[in-house]
């Protein structure tokens, strides 16, 4: 993932058919897998246009507002690429915050939540050279997202998308891609406005606003909010068909009971994070 800046990074992440819900729903239903990116994110085609975007500008440092996955994946990336990045985070999970050490980024430590962190970003690189890599101010982001609308849109080209949804880049994003490739899916958005065990998600922040109630509109799509009853059933049946995701990513899973779907429509549910970040709330969920 050290970014090839002759041509715009693009990769094949797997579809995989979910027996499951396939034979409740009697539908098709498929998990788009982000969770084998090199963070196990989907945060990850972020992080690359990100990447590219810099070079282009002739940029070297970088500011993210994170709930944890972003910060990471951007890090990690910028770590690759020898950029100082600059990361601000609210009270996030330990487990996460040991992560985006690994790769030695600098840690701005907010009071408050994410909302709170995104406005001492922002004040913080108010008149310096930094890129703002968060969600709301960042179009790379939201084309790294796109490649996931084409991937599925070609090798699949679904009635429905379903996506884990909060600040809304990679529900927006993937919606680009694909109508770019011509689909007439349409793009449900699954949020948990509040939640205790989708940290990732949680609070549908909606920074991508307008864009999000676009993309609904514009596919005939719809916003639907997730319970953690319905999370943690998610995250297990997941996992009992060997993915393991956070359960954050299993709200599109989730999220089927809430569509109605036609008899042998297709669905594709994308399933944006691995659960190893969170190894006790994975424990505590597949124990009960």
């Amino acid at each position: 993932y050290n970014v090839d800046y002759t041509r715009e990074p693009s990769w094949n992440t797997p579809i995989t058919r979910l027996a499951a819900e396939s034979n409740r729903f009697s539908c098709d239903v498929y998990a788009k897998l982000e969770t084998v990116n090199p963070t196990g994110v989907h945060k990850d085609r972020e992080s690359a246009m990100v990447m590219l975007d810099m070079k282009k500008k002739g940029m070297n440092e970088l500011a993210c507002t994170s709930t944890g996955n972003a910060a990471i994946s951007i890090s990690a990336f910028a770590f690759v690429n020898q950029f100082k990045p600059h990361v601000f985070v609210g009270e996030i999970p330990e487990e996460k915050l040991q992560i985006i050490k690994i790769f030695n980024p600098e840690i701005h430590r907010v009071k408050g939540a994410y909302l709170e962190a995104l406005d001492v970003m922002l004040e913080y690189i108010e008149g310096r050279k930094i890129y703002n890599a968060s969600a709301g101010y960042c179009h790379a982001k939201l084309e790294g997202n796109s490649f996931i609308g084409d991937e599925i849109a070609r090798d699949l080209n679904p009635d429905y998308v379903i996506c884990p949804t909060n600040n809304g880049t990679h529900f927006v994003g993937v919606g680009m891609g694909m109508r770019r490739a011509g689909s007439r899916a349409k793009m449900i958005a699954a949020t948990t406005p509040n939640s205790n065990v989708a940290e990732s998600i949680a609070g549908f922040y909606a920074v991508e606003q307008p864009k999000i109630d676009e993309t609904i509109r514009e596919t005939q799509g719809q916003l639907v909010e997730i319970s953690d009853n319905e999370l943690v059933a998610s995250t297990r049946s997941l996992a009992k068909q060997g993915i393991f995701a956070e359960p954050a990513s299993a709200a599109s899973v989730a999220a089927l009971s809430h569509i109605d779907p036609e008899r042998d429509s297709v669905i594709c549910c994308t399933v944006t994070g691995s659960a190893f970040k969170y190894p006790l709330t994975l424990q505590n969920i597949l124990r009960t």
